[in-house]
Protein backbone atom coordinates (compact mmCIF):
# COMPACT_ATOMS: atom_id res chain seq x y z
CA UNK A 1 0.00 0.00 0.00
CA UNK A 2 1.53 3.27 -1.13
CA UNK A 3 -0.95 5.74 0.41
CA UNK A 4 -3.35 5.45 3.32
CA UNK A 5 -6.32 5.88 0.95
CA UNK A 6 -5.16 3.08 -1.37
CA UNK A 7 -6.72 -0.38 -1.20
CA UNK A 8 -5.51 -2.33 1.84
CA UNK A 9 -4.10 -5.83 1.46
CA UNK A 10 -7.00 -7.41 3.33
CA UNK A 11 -9.65 -5.20 1.76
CA UNK A 12 -11.80 -6.87 -0.90
CA UNK A 13 -12.30 -5.06 -4.19
CA UNK A 14 -16.03 -4.64 -3.47
CA UNK A 15 -15.29 -3.09 -0.06
CA UNK A 16 -12.71 -0.77 -1.65
CA UNK A 17 -15.22 0.35 -4.30
CA UNK A 18 -17.66 1.24 -1.50
CA UNK A 19 -14.86 3.22 0.20
CA UNK A 20 -14.18 5.07 -3.09
CA UNK A 21 -17.84 6.05 -3.30
CA UNK A 22 -17.60 7.35 0.28
CA UNK A 23 -14.30 9.14 -0.33
CA UNK A 24 -15.53 10.83 -3.49
CA UNK A 25 -18.64 12.32 -1.86
CA UNK A 26 -16.42 15.04 -0.39
CA UNK A 27 -18.26 17.41 1.94
CA UNK A 28 -21.51 15.40 1.55
CA UNK A 29 -19.70 12.31 2.80
CA UNK A 30 -21.72 9.95 5.03
CA UNK A 31 -22.35 6.23 5.36
CA UNK A 32 -26.07 6.81 4.78
CA UNK A 33 -25.36 8.71 1.56
CA UNK A 34 -23.18 5.84 0.29
CA UNK A 35 -25.81 3.28 1.29
CA UNK A 36 -28.45 5.21 -0.65
CA UNK A 37 -26.17 5.73 -3.66
CA UNK A 38 -25.15 2.06 -3.86
CA UNK A 39 -28.49 0.65 -2.69
CA UNK A 40 -26.87 -1.02 0.34
CA UNK A 41 -27.89 -1.55 3.93
CA UNK A 42 -26.61 1.44 5.98
CA UNK A 43 -25.37 -0.85 8.77
CA UNK A 44 -23.25 -2.78 6.24
CA UNK A 45 -21.64 0.44 5.06
CA UNK A 46 -21.04 1.53 8.65
CA UNK A 47 -19.38 -1.83 9.40
CA UNK A 48 -17.08 -1.47 6.38
CA UNK A 49 -16.25 2.06 7.50
CA UNK A 50 -15.19 0.90 10.94
CA UNK A 51 -13.35 -2.21 9.75
CA UNK A 52 -11.30 -0.37 7.15
CA UNK A 53 -10.75 2.89 9.06
CA UNK A 54 -12.45 5.16 6.53
CA UNK A 55 -12.27 8.30 8.70
CA UNK A 56 -8.48 8.25 8.91
CA UNK A 57 -8.19 7.38 5.23
CA UNK A 58 -10.43 10.22 4.04
CA UNK A 59 -8.64 12.71 6.32
CA UNK A 60 -5.38 11.68 4.63
CA UNK A 61 -7.08 11.91 1.20
CA UNK A 62 -8.50 15.38 1.94
CA UNK A 63 -5.10 16.60 3.19
CA UNK A 64 -3.47 15.26 0.01
CA UNK A 65 -6.05 17.01 -2.21
CA UNK A 66 -5.58 20.24 -0.27
CA UNK A 67 -1.80 20.05 -0.65
CA UNK A 68 -2.10 19.40 -4.39
CA UNK A 69 -4.54 22.30 -4.75
CA UNK A 70 -2.16 24.63 -2.90
CA UNK A 71 0.78 23.58 -5.08
CA UNK A 72 -1.32 24.14 -8.20
CA UNK A 73 -2.35 27.60 -6.98
CA UNK A 74 1.26 28.51 -6.22
CA UNK A 75 2.34 27.40 -9.70
CA UNK A 76 -0.47 29.38 -11.31
CA UNK A 77 0.52 32.49 -9.34
CA UNK A 78 4.16 32.07 -10.40
CA UNK A 79 3.13 31.70 -14.06
CA UNK A 80 0.83 34.73 -13.81
CA UNK A 81 3.59 36.85 -12.28
CA UNK A 82 6.04 35.78 -14.96
CA UNK A 83 3.53 36.64 -17.71
CA UNK A 84 2.74 40.00 -16.16
CA UNK A 85 6.40 40.88 -15.62
CA UNK A 86 7.06 40.15 -19.30
CA UNK A 87 4.08 42.32 -20.29
CA UNK A 88 5.29 45.07 -17.98
CA UNK A 89 8.79 44.98 -19.45
CA UNK A 90 7.34 45.09 -22.97
CA UNK A 91 5.18 48.09 -22.02
CA UNK A 92 8.22 49.87 -20.62
CA UNK A 93 10.18 49.14 -23.80
CA UNK A 94 7.38 50.48 -26.01
CA UNK A 95 7.13 53.63 -23.86
CA UNK A 96 10.90 54.08 -23.98
CA UNK A 97 11.04 53.71 -27.76
CA UNK A 98 8.14 56.13 -28.10
CA UNK A 99 9.87 58.70 -25.93
CA UNK A 100 13.12 58.33 -27.89
CA UNK A 101 11.26 58.72 -31.16
CA UNK A 102 9.45 61.82 -29.95
CA UNK A 103 12.69 63.34 -28.65
CA UNK A 104 14.46 62.65 -31.93
CA UNK A 105 11.72 64.35 -33.94
CA UNK A 106 12.10 67.70 -32.09
CA UNK A 107 8.37 68.19 -32.57
CA UNK A 108 5.94 69.70 -30.11
CA UNK A 109 4.16 66.79 -28.50
CA UNK A 110 2.21 65.60 -25.50
CA UNK A 111 3.82 62.40 -24.26
CA UNK A 112 1.00 61.80 -21.76
CA UNK A 113 -0.04 58.45 -23.24
CA UNK A 114 3.57 57.25 -23.25
CA UNK A 115 4.04 58.29 -19.63
CA UNK A 116 0.86 56.40 -18.68
CA UNK A 117 2.13 53.30 -20.51
CA UNK A 118 5.49 53.60 -18.78
CA UNK A 119 3.81 54.11 -15.41
CA UNK A 120 1.56 51.09 -15.94
CA UNK A 121 4.49 48.94 -17.03
CA UNK A 122 6.53 49.98 -13.99
CA UNK A 123 3.62 49.38 -11.62
CA UNK A 124 2.95 45.92 -13.07
CA UNK A 125 6.59 44.94 -12.80
CA UNK A 126 6.91 46.19 -9.21
CA UNK A 127 3.66 44.54 -8.18
CA UNK A 128 4.70 41.19 -9.59
CA UNK A 129 8.15 41.44 -8.07
CA UNK A 130 6.46 42.12 -4.71
CA UNK A 131 8.03 45.58 -4.45
CA UNK A 132 6.23 48.53 -2.83
CA UNK A 133 4.63 51.14 -5.06
CA UNK A 134 5.43 54.09 -2.81
CA UNK A 135 8.28 55.21 -5.08
CA UNK A 136 5.86 55.47 -7.98
CA UNK A 137 3.63 58.06 -6.31
CA UNK A 138 5.93 60.89 -7.46
CA UNK A 139 5.81 59.56 -11.03
CA UNK A 140 2.03 59.33 -10.89
CA UNK A 141 1.71 63.00 -9.94
CA UNK A 142 4.02 64.19 -12.72
CA UNK A 143 2.86 66.16 -15.74
CA UNK A 144 5.22 65.17 -18.55
CA UNK A 145 3.62 67.55 -21.02
CA UNK A 146 5.04 70.44 -18.96
CA UNK A 147 8.64 69.29 -19.53
CA UNK A 148 10.93 71.22 -21.84
CA UNK A 149 12.88 69.50 -24.60
CA UNK A 150 16.00 69.64 -22.44
CA UNK A 151 14.17 67.99 -19.56
CA UNK A 152 12.81 65.34 -21.93
CA UNK A 153 16.38 64.66 -23.08
CA UNK A 154 17.43 64.18 -19.43
CA UNK A 155 14.49 61.80 -18.96
CA UNK A 156 15.54 59.86 -22.07
CA UNK A 157 19.09 59.58 -20.74
CA UNK A 158 17.80 58.34 -17.39
CA UNK A 159 15.65 55.75 -19.16
CA UNK A 160 18.64 54.58 -21.20
CA UNK A 161 20.74 54.31 -18.07
CA UNK A 162 18.02 52.35 -16.24
CA UNK A 163 17.74 49.89 -19.12
CA UNK A 164 21.45 49.14 -19.33
CA UNK A 165 21.74 47.66 -15.83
Amino acid sequence: MKNLWDQHRKEASKAFSVFLAYRDLGLRRSCNAVATQLNMNPSSVLELSKRHNWQERVRAWDAYLDQETQLNQINQIKEMKERQINLALNAQEVASRGLKSLLASNATFKPDSLSKLLDTGCRLERLNRDEPEQNLEVLNQSKFDNLSLEEMEILRNLLDKAQTR
